[in-house]
């Protein structure tokens, strides 16, 4: 082959360049054939099973109508052959890679890692990898992973990270992409949202339905974290405060830095509220770590929840359910929210580009971290 080439080529920068690039092509199309010769193949699958190559195809995606009986018979087959897809060879015939990628800040927080497993349920359902990567990385490489990653399609859960990198309309239109969509202004991208302005709004309603008033604010400040243009949980906490004719009272507002939504926080800003002897009969926290440091950062300093102070969290994580006392949170759907977001690349891989947007309604779930309200310092610590 290399003499037949030599022969045939004269040689200069770019002619070596296609001389290099033939030999690839054609070394690893003779290692895909054999490869296919000495393992089973789709075809001897099909013949045990005595169907057609395409209702192998069909079992093996998970796609196409396929009887029960057809089913199993193809499955025993496989089984009995001990066949294995070839991926290298099945990527060069469909252009696909098999392969979707997901960029989130990270898994510590296990709100994201709920919404992780979703998608990871519906892309394995579907005959997809799934791999993740962390929006930590430095800008560079973000973008070469955004622009030249080697997979069919790409969701994100962190756009916030985004905003001033790249713009999600472009890249749509190289690659399948769906988001996760939490900032407070519409996209054209398909997209999976959570009515966070709606849900802050029937915590405070809560509240102060509870005879509470003197609410402290405990997350991120108005214009949220880096990238964002406005924070739509704390926009509700001001106007239900104000809609009710409560006064805003800045000392109630406790910011957390970007991306510190986090236990330590919430238990760091609690202490600080508390070393200013300043009153107040509730917190509304934007998730339930943060919630929890409160409470925390609360009961060592002697004060009761929620006979002396309520706290309310956000996300309805698992723990929320098993502290004491239980906590009184918005149920996001996160797993749910992780389907839906891999459906939607689905739908884009299979050719329907129409842009869709998916709000969630999130619900108050009441447990046992409200109480009505007593005023501040009356019977504490006793």
């Amino acid at each position: 082959m290399y003499a037949f080439l030599n022969n045939r080529l004269q040689f200069n920068e770019d002619s070596a360049y296609y001389y290099i690039k033939l030999l690839e092509l054609v070394y690893c199309n003779k290692f895909i054939e054999g490869f296919e010769r000495m393992a089973p193949t789709r075809h001897d699958v099909a013949k045990l099973a005595g169907v057609s190559p395409t209702t192998v195809s069909r079992v093996l995606n998970n796609n196409g109508y396929v009887s029960e009986e057809v089913r199993e018979r193809v499955l025993m087959a496989i089984k009995e052959l001990k066949y294995v897809p070839n991926r290298i060879a099945r990527s060069l015939r469909t252009q696909r890679v098999g392969q979707i990628a997901c960029i989130t800040h990270g898994l510590i927080n296990s709100f994201y890692a709920e919404i992780v497993q979703g998608i990871e349920e519906v892309a394995i359902e579907n005959g997809y990898t799934f791999s993740i990567y962390s929006s930590s990385l430095e800008k560079e490489k973000l973008l070469q992973l955004v622009y030249d990653g080697f997979y069919d399609g790409l969701i994100i859960l962190t756009e916030s990270e985004f905003n001033d990198l790249i713009d999600f309309e472009q890249v749509i239109k190289n690659i399948p992409i769906s988001v996760y969509w939490d900032l407070g202004y519409k996209t054209t991208v398909p997209n999976v949202s959570v009515n966070l302005y709606n849900a802050m709004t029937k915590v405070i309603d809560y509240l102060i339905q509870n005879g509470h008033e003197e609410i402290v604010y405990l997350g991120y400040a108005r214009d949220g974290i880096d990238g964002v243009k406005e924070n739509p949980r704390f926009n509700g906490y001001i106007d239900t405060l104000t809609s009710q004719g409560i006064q805003i009272n800045s000392e109630y507002l406790l910011f957390v830095p970007n991306w510190q939504d986090t236990l330590t926080s919430g238990y760091n800003k609690t202490v600080e509220l508390l070393n200013r002897n300043i009153p107040f009969t509730a917190i509304a926290a934007c998730n339930d770590l943060m919630a929890i440091g409160a409470i925390r950062a609360l009961t060592e300093n002697g004060y009761r929840v929620p006979e002396d102070i309520s706290v309310t969290g956000f996300d309805d994580l698992e723990i929320a359910r098993m502290i004491n006392p239980a906590l009184t949170t918005i149920q996001v759907p996160k797993k749910q929210t992780g389907r839906t977001l891999m459906e939607l690349l689905l739908q884009q891989l299979n050719g329907n580009t129409e842009p869709k947007s998916i709000e969630y309604i999130p619900k108050l779930l009441v447990r046992e971290s409200v109480k009505k309200r007593r005023k501040f310092g009356e019977n504490y610590k006793n």
